[in-house]
């Protein structure tokens, strides 16, 4: 019966995969402009039924994983198509948020103003594939606020 049965806590998200055109670019752009460490170079698809090469990276504390399939046909992302609308980066302050757009912007890369609403700063770039990513500053005493509420729901769904 549904109504026996608890929803376990959710952990958080452990990984994030994405679909790119080339590979050994797209491993340049997450690790020469945003810094992540590659954890597993690129090696062929190893499970059934990927067919191409992947190669896994580790940015910031998340997990990412970059896909080139065999039968991709080079086409740009599309965050209007359902699936994958953006990926969301961390900046831990305002101050940092602008250092990334700095840094950005050094490399060549464009990005949006900064917006902002209500304790938080973001703007958005993309990736060679055209893949958006947000830089994101939240207020952490908005954050604490909401993982307050969140657990006081918890709590009383769980009792």
């Amino acid at each position: 019966m549904v109504d026996d049965v608890k929803r376990p806590q959710q952990s958080g998200v452990s990984h994030i995969g994405l679909s790119v055109t080339d590979l050994d670019r797209s491993i340049g752009f997450y690790r020469d402009v945003l810094g992540a460490l590659v954890i597993r170079p690129p090696f062929g698809g190893d499970r059934p039924p990927f067919s191409g090469r992947t190669a896994i990276l580790l940015l910031g504390l998340t997990v990412l994983d970059l896909y080139e399939h065999s039968s991709n046909g080079a086409e740009r992302f599309e965050p209007s198509r359902t699936g994958l609308d953006h990926v969301a980066l961390i900046a831990d302050s305002y101050e940092e948020l602008d250092a990334w757009g700095r840094w950005l912007e050094a490399r060549g890369v464009r990005h949006s103003e900064v917006r902002h609403a209500q304790g938080s700063a973001l703007f958005d770039f993309v990736d060679p594939d055209g893949i958006q990513i947000e830089f994101c500053y939240i207020d952490p005493e908005l954050l604490r606020q909401a993982s307050a509420a969140l657990s006081g729901r918890i709590g009383v769904e769980t009792n």
